[in-house]
């Protein structure tokens, strides 16, 4: 079901929460299905038609948010949709999309897992330690969603989460905003990014 629709300035994020079945996001899809399978190899589509992950994000996409257009990547691997930006995340129980006529847009969804800290070396630089340790599981989640997002936004072939992306200190809220920068590029690419925090996830975009 339809969670919660965030306007922006220049772009607008839709949020659903996946409590239906296959079979039940299939039957609201079904309308739109040439748009939502434009492009799938004939042998995945039923496969793509019992992924409700799949089945939500284009639910959102061409039900919720009205693209008129199927969703194509350009050279850089950018989707878009006749000129509209688009991005898509999903994570567990969850979907997300993020669209803007005006500009290029990444979102990341994450579900907090405490199994995340075994793993947080491979991402997170020491200058991005500015926690407790009581508070790792949700600041490494945020963190990563954070990267993911400024990584979709970079849209480059390769770039080392850990020493080309960067976040600085920011405190933990409901909803905020953070700054991050890709320090690959010849000059620093500075980019706010902002999030909420529910039900156990964080949602970030830019």
């Amino acid at each position: 079901m339809l969670e919660r629709i965030i306007n922006t300035v220049d772009s607008t994020i839709f949020l659903w929460h996946i409590t239906e079945n296959a079979s039940e996001l299939a039957g609201l899809l079904a309308p739109y299905n040439d748009l939502a399978l434009e492009g799938v190899e004939p042998e995945l589509r039923k496969k793509m038609l019992h992924n409700t992950q799949f089945l939500s994000t284009r639910i959102l996409l061409f039900r919720y948010a009205g693209l008129k257009f199927p969703i194509i990547k350009n050279q850089y691997g950018e989707p878009l949709s006749n000129g509209v930006h688009v991005s898509i995340s999903h994570s567990h129980d969850y979907a997300a999309i993020i669209i803007s006529k005006t500009k290029r847009v990444a979102i990341d969804l994450e579900k907090k897992d405490e199994r995340i800290i075994r793993v947080a070396h491979k991402f997170i630089h020491e200058v991005e330690e500015f926690f407790s340790e009581e508070e790792r599981t949700k600041y490494y989640t945020l963190i990563w969603s954070a990267k993911e997002t400024l990584y979709k936004l970079y849209t480059a072939n390769e770039v080392i989460f850990k020493d080309e992306l960067r976040i600085h200190p920011f405190s933990y809220s409901d909803k905020g905003e953070i700054r991050g920068e890709v320090l690959k590029t010849p000059q620093i690419l500075g980019v706010r990014l902002f999030y909420i925090s529910f039900d156990n996830y964080v949602l970030t975009w830019c």
